[in-house]
């Protein structure tokens, strides 16, 4: 994971291959396959604590400064940040916030049929909020944005979702 972190800030994450990887870490092709599929893995394993802090804000139940704190780790980072929003991994990235807020959509009351559309909105949300901040697009500090982050779980109040 150090080495993908320090290759990403050296060059586009598309341009990345195992073998850059690989060769960074100082380990063989055959040890990174015994514990990863693909870069794409090791991206998504390194982004698990910002996914699991993105979903329990959708959740309507995180403490704040749980979220705040990933918050400043993303805009500390942002120069990283940017492209991978960006990237190819984007749409795996968006599919695997959504898996970890559909049960807390579920929890609200929204019906099966509904909670995964309803979290792939707050997912889509959350993302293109954090997008447009990390571009410079959208100017809000890290606090502003950990609230707006924290008002998606609203997308699963009644009347916004359909219960029936």
């Amino acid at each position: 994971m150090a080495a993908l972190t320090t290759l990403i800030g050296e060059r586009r994450y598309d341009m990345i291959r195992v073998a850059d990887i690989t060769r960074y870490a100082g380990i063989g092709k055959s040890t990174f396959y015994d514990h990863f599929d693909s870069k794409d893995e090791v991206l998504l394993d390194a982004m698990q604590p910002i996914l699991l802090a993105l979903a329990t804000a959708a959740s309507g139940r995180a403490a704040r400064g749980y979220v705040l704190g990933m918050v400043q780790h993303l805009w500390d980072r942002r120069a990283i940040g940017r492209p991978l929003m960006a990237s190819s991994i984007a749409p795996r990235v968006q599919r695997d916030l959504a898996e970890a807020i559909r049960p807390h959509v579920e929890r609200s009351g929204c019906p099966a049929g509904a909670s995964i559309i309803t979290a792939t909105g707050i997912a889509a949300a959350q993302l293109a909020m954090l997008r447009s901040w990390l571009s410079g697009e959208a100017a809000a500090t890290a606090g502003q944005m950990t609230d707006r982050l924290i008002d998606c779980s609203r997308l699963t109040s009644p009347g916004i979702v359909d219960r029936g």
